[in-house]
């Protein structure tokens, strides 16, 4: 039997942490291409918290999926928007690389990561927060406003 759906102060932590951690990537990017290519501890953190990211949505669909009483977890593609699939998919294969290939990981790479792709957080965060705490009445009456 499933649970009454998932615990929304356990997704709130998670959307409050992938936002930090987004800002935290941000501000890491915007000392320039440059100062980042040049230092270790920014190119660690960078990947750091790219990983920790992935975590927090890997950890909040989990939580969705055991919740809603959709069995296990075998694809996250349920968790994300369909258009986003490819996307989500690369956040995980990169998670994986960093946990365990993460002498083999391209610091140009994190780069173009934090340039082009910290968006692709924010999809997940969007979804999250459209589905379980939006108010839909709300919405249906703005929508017609």
């Amino acid at each position: 039997m499933a649970e009454a759906g998932p615990d929304r102060q356990k997704l709130r932590e998670k959307i409050q942490f992938i936002r930090s951690t987004l800002r935290q990537l941000e501000d890491i990017r915007d000392d320039g291409r440059d100062a980042f290519l040049a230092g270790k501890v920014p190119q660690y953190a960078a990947v750091r918290c790219i990983q920790v990211a992935v975590e927090a949505i890997l950890d909040s669909a989990n939580h969705i999926i055991a919740r809603e009483g959709l069995g296990l977890p075998k694809t996250y593609a349920g968790s994300v928007p369909p258009d986003k699939k490819d996307d989500f998919e690369r956040m995980i294969r990169f998670r994986n690389r960093a946990v365990h290939l993460y002498d083999e990981i391209d610091p140009a790479e994190v780069f173009a990561i934090m340039e082009n792709n910290l968006d692709d957080f924010e999809v997940f965060v969007r979804a999250i927060t459209q589905r379980y705490f939006l108010d839909r009445d709300e919405a249906e009456n703005e929508s017609r406003a």
